[in-house]
């Protein structure tokens, strides 16, 4: 029930995509910050519960002139910022950052990657980052997962799956990564697939990623591979590892 799942509500939190549609027009920041501290009975006086709040707002880089102000008053970069101060209000130790830099421009993402890894360092925060940009993906984690229609097809650590990866899907990926140096991007190979991503609703047989794999066997099509370790640490799902160069 709801009220079950109350003291885990506090432990694990969520920062939402789009930070226009997150935030209600109606409240101020304050009072956005400081409705899951009511919700959790946090903070036993007024004064308490307004410090807290300005404590949060400063986490993020933000200041207490900015606890009277509404959403449609700032940019996406500083609502964004509020999302996060609302998701550490209650302390938790886990947060789900649900692309929380994609709606954001080019110029602010920098900002708001770089405070949340200053936030994991202060808070000692576990977050489970989502994201389709790879290289921000590989510059804040430590363990990652690579997924194909809701599957997962490869886990490991960060510089492994960057340096080592098996899957094909994931090659692929990472070969789309852009590389500043013209010079050294034209000796890359990039790894282009074919076809379209299937109807996740209707999904392949066997193998989600068959249907645009250049490994594909009948055994893919019969057979759902099964997520298995590799190397210490490193697992995926797939037929035909040793086929993949």
């Amino acid at each position: 029930t709801a009220v079950n799942m109350m003291p885990y509500r506090r432990r694990m939190q969520i920062v939402f995509q789009d930070p226009y549609a997150s935030l209600d027009p109606r409240m101020t920041v304050g009072d956005i910050i400081g409705e899951a501290i009511d919700i959790h009975k946090l903070c036993k006086s007024k004064q308490e519960r307004h410090d807290r709040i300005i404590e949060m707002l400063r986490r993020v880089g933000l200041n207490s002139e900015h606890a009277n102000r509404y959403p449609h008053e700032f940019s996406g970069g500083q609502r964004q910022r509020v999302g996060i101060a609302r998701a550490l209000a209650v302390d938790p130790e886990f947060i789900v950052c649900d692309e929380p830099i994609s709606a954001l421009d080019v110029s602010i993402q920098a900002q708001v990657v770089n405070m949340f890894e200053e936030l994991q360092e202060q808070m000692g925060l576990t977050y489970l980052f989502i994201a389709h940009d790879l290289s921000v993906v590989k510059h804040i984690s430590n363990r990652i997962g690579v997924m194909y229609l809701g599957k997962l097809v490869e886990l490991a650590d960060s510089s492994e799956l960057t340096f080592h990866s098996v899957h094909p899907y994931t090659r692929s990926l990472i070969s789309a990564i852009p590389v500043a140096d013209p010079r050294l991007s034209r000796t890359r190979q990039r790894i282009v697939l074919e076809g379209d991503v299937p109807s996740p609703v209707n999904p392949p047989s066997g193998c989600r990623f068959r249907t645009r794999c250049p490994y594909a066997t009948e055994r893919c099509a019969q057979e759902e591979p099964a997520f298995r370790e590799v190397s210490p640490g490193h697992y995926a799902a797939c037929h035909n590892l040793e086929q993949v160069k």
